[in-house]
């Protein structure tokens, strides 16, 4: 019987991490994903990143048959989980259920003690399956429309939703989730869009403040 492995890739295993982004573009269209080159960067360890990029490369029988991406997020004890994907050749066989419950697996212990959510967003073009999936693994979904911006035109919003799954059962002291989501979405999209798109809805997240 097949058996699927989840590894972290290392920026020094290069053939690896090439095969890797190759697959990685060809699984999300351009305005929903990070450059490679941007990934290829980041990935490298550096005593000014505090926040580690951890990209999960899954293999069957050997062959890559896709992967994840995650933001480790100390100060927060949280991680931040922004791409897993499949070969389009190869979905629909329960490969992104078991990527998924391994990387959380993984991601259970941080650099600074045991992590306390993963955070993921999902958005229209993931499709029904993606949504039912996190859903039944034991991700839980915030009602409101969580605003990405686009990576290829930063005047369009792309309409997401966000989710986490809770690792731990009490939050880590002083933990603020307005705070977390507003620095995971300046992160990545930047304080303008930030200020813009996210600032007017935060009220909104606000009620599942951690307790």
């Amino acid at each position: 019987m097949s058996k699927l492995t989840v590894r972290l890739l290392q920026h020094t295993r290069r053939r690896e991490l090439d095969e890797y982004l190759r697959l990685y573009s060809r699984c999300f269209n351009p305005d929903e994903r990070v450059s490679p080159r941007v990934l290829r960067r980041v990935i490298v360890p550096s005593p000014a990143r505090v926040n580690s990029v951890h990209l999960f490369a899954a293999y069957l029988d050997g062959r890559l048959v896709g992967g994840a991406c995650t933001l480790v997020l100390p100060a927060f004890r949280a991680v931040f989980g922004s791409y897993i994907f499949v070969d389009p050749a190869l979905r629909g066989r329960g490969l992104g259920a078991g990527i998924l419950r391994q990387v959380l697996r993984q991601e259970r212990r941080g650099p600074h003690g045991w992590n306390w959510r993963v955070y993921g967003e999902v958005t229209a073009s993931s499709g029904d399956r993606w949504h039912a999936l996190l859903a039944r693994v034991g991700f839980r979904f915030f009602p409101a429309l969580w605003p990405l911006g686009s990576y290829r035109n930063p005047h369009r919003v792309v309409a997401g939703r966000l989710c986490y799954f809770p690792l731990r059962k009490n939050p880590p002291p002083r933990f603020s989730q307005p705070a977390l989501l507003l620095y995971i979405h300046a992160l990545f999209y930047g304080p303008e869009a930030t200020h813009r798109h996210l600032v007017p809805r935060l009220k909104d997240f606000v009620s599942l403040e951690a307790r």
